[in-house]
């Protein structure tokens, strides 16, 4: 019994740690789905491989962009040292191509219009990409998105006219 209580001791650790779950619920995925079918299929083929298909982040330079903690306000510090995401060059280049010395990396996402201004310039990152889409899927996605991350919406989705209203 002995001899288990280290392999005890560590599968509650592990089973205690993997309970934290990033990104959308699943309860979430199903109202954005039936809101914004089309932002559902854009996000899954345009976003997913990098933000992860609940928005979790798939990889370490994507920001989580659903579910508890995503789309803060203002954007965090970066610790060069301890954030692996501060030294992506493509991240670097996308930060100063807008952004005047001393200022913050992005404007505050305080409004459904301020996300899908920062998404429809920057996302994805490569410009043939974002060319590719047109301003009305910018819109299904961000509806897709605000509504999996759980923001209240108009019932027709968020478009130019009422992006300003919706609230984050």
């Amino acid at each position: 019994m002995i001899a288990r209580r280290p392999f005890l001791i560590t599968a509650a650790i592990a089973a205690a740690c993997s309970g934290t779950q990033y990104g959308a619920t699943e309860a979430g995925l199903t109202r954005a789905r039936s809101v914004s079918p089309k932002g559902s299929t854009l996000y899954q083929a345009q976003c997913a491989p990098c933000h992860g298909a609940r928005g979790e982040s798939a990889t370490s330079s994507a920001p989580r962009v659903m579910g508890e903690g995503a789309l803060p306000e203002l954007p965090r510090a970066r610790n060069i040292n301890a954030d692996p995401a501060a030294g992506d060059r493509e991240s670097l280049r996308l930060e100063a191509r807008s952004r005047p010395a001393g200022a913050p990396w992005r404007d505050p996402f305080r409004t459904a219009k301020d996300v899908h201004k920062y998404v429809s310039e920057n996302m994805p990152p490569a410009e043939d990409k974002r060319k590719a889409l047109s301003a009305e899927d910018y819109w299904a996605i961000v509806t897709f998105v605000l509504s999996a991350h759980g923001v209240e919406l108009p019932p027709e989705g968020v478009n130019e006219q009422n992006a300003g209203a919706v609230k984050l």
